[in-house]
């Protein structure tokens, strides 16, 4: 295995019209982080950090399959007197996969914010979060609500509609057990390899272009390896069982009573174009969250699931605004 693929390597390879990408942008990327190993009994959860290490960091929480470079774009517009540190949630981006025969679920990443903050002896957790990382975040933020100082999540919140009809969670989990069954048995195969612009194009539509195809090198860097058999070819790093990740039942009356709980400072950001969020039941849990805290906000943004990263512009002033009220530095 070779050594996180640098950006430069990247764009030096991928053909136009992927490479033509600004100065400005490429600049951007280089920007210098740490990266950060914290140990796990079966390995490591992985991480980058931007800024200084001295004071704590606000923790920043991926979306599923994505990989800590997803705060490549933002986080550089929201570090002065901050740090950031982003991880790559077990069996994503260089992070360690979990033991063999063992299954993803999504509570386990609460387990993880929490192991993270007992490890580094932080009396607090500021917590921003996308998509998966956000479920995460919301329903830490509400089982320990005296540990979170703020959290900001983007275009996921509550995301409980999909689970309304009971006949469809029945009839999902069985295949995706099976399916995860499947996947364990080729964990110690070669992964199938590709060319670095054909690797990046099922990035691309693996998003359901969601994240702008200019941006998708935030996510290779991370999220690929360098073949040592084969040098001209690529592999994703990610475990394969996250694929078919165990994403928990939750019904309305769960997710109201545990927002109820969800005390501290509170930012939603939501993408215009998105699947997301756009459902009446969702409206409702929101409006109840908002009654519930008087310090949550919400906005709209014009954007697509990946705002954050194709248009970091759009919510970087949001999300700052929201940090300078409520965030001591």
């Amino acid at each position: 295995m070779s050594s996180i693929l640098s950006y430069s390597l990247i764009f030096k390879n991928l053909k136009k019209p992927l490479a033509n990408l600004s100065k400005n942008y490429i600049l951007r990327l280089q920007l210098s982080t740490q990266e950060i190993q914290i140990p796990l009994k079966y390995g490591y959860i992985s991480g980058k950090l931007w800024g200084s290490s001295d004071k704590r960091p606000i923790l920043a929480l991926h979306g599923w399959q994505d990989n800590a470079g997803t705060w490549d774009a933002l986080a550089p517009m929201l570090i002065k007197d901050r740090s950031i540190l982003a991880i790559d949630f077990p069996g994503h981006g260089l992070s360690s996969w979990i033991p063999d025969g063992m299954m993803y679920c999504d509570w386990e990443w609460i387990k993880v914010i929490l192991y993270i903050k007992q490890y580094f002896k932080w009396d607090k957790v500021s917590l921003l979060s996308h998509s998966m990382g956000s479920l995460a975040a919301r329903r830490y933020s509400g089982l320990f609500p005296d540990d979170v100082d703020l959290y900001i999540g983007i275009d996921i919140l509550v995301y409980g509609y999909l689970y309304e009809n009971l006949d469809k969670v029945m009839d999902m989990y069985p295949t995706l057990i099976q399916k995860a069954a499947i996947s364990q048995t080729r964990l110690k195969n070669e992964p199938p390899l590709y060319t670095l612009n054909e690797i990046t194009k099922i990035k691309y539509f693996g998003s359901n272009k969601s994240v702008a195809l200019k941006r998708i090198p935030y996510l290779l860097e991370r999220g690929i390896k360098q073949s040592e058999h084969n040098p001209t070819k690529y592999y994703f790093t990610r475990d394969p069982r996250t694929k078919y990740i165990l994403f928990a039942n939750e019904r309305n009356e769960f997710i109201e009573n545990l927002i109820k709980r969800l005390k501290c400072p509170t930012l939603f950001i939501k993408a215009t174009d998105s699947p997301y969020e756009n459902d009446k039941s969702s409206a409702e849990l929101q409006n109840k969250l908002q009654k519930n805290n008087e310090k949550y906000e919400s906005h709209t943004v014009l954007g697509t699931h990946h705002v954050h990263l194709n248009d970091p512009e759009k919510v970087a002033p949001l999300i700052l605004n929201f940090l300078n009220k409520y965030m001591k530095r």
